[in-house]
């Protein structure tokens, strides 16, 4: 299972969010699940249970920052796939594409 996890301390001002979300990287870092730091929201693989736990995780964090967090899962789950998937799907979109994305 693939999913994007994105956090959203609310009311912490408009400085960078980076300084907020350092504890809830470290937290997704820690937690032993492959992942993809991305500039909106950090991809994470792992089965459900896990991925779950350290979803709770991270918007206990959050909140310990903020009054308020917006929190965002997007979720790919296929039953007809194994393995490592993430860096799968993006050589299956360079190969349909005929490119090779930045990363």
């Amino acid at each position: 299972m693939l999913a994007e996890l994105e956090v959203l301390p609310v009311g912490t001002g408009t400085a960078s969010l980076s300084v907020h979300l350092a504890r809830v990287a470290k937290l997704i870092d820690s937690s032993g699940l492959d992942y993809r730091v991305g500039p909106m929201g950090t991809v994470v693989e792992g089965d459900w249970d896990a991925i779950m736990a350290l979803a709770a995780k991270c918007r206990a964090a959050a909140l310990e920052i903020a009054d308020r967090v917006i929190l965002s899962i997007r979720i790919d789950d296929r039953k007809d796939k194994s393995g490592p998937r993430m860096e799968q799907k993006v050589r299956a979109l360079e190969a349909a594409a005929g490119l090779t994305f930045k990363r």
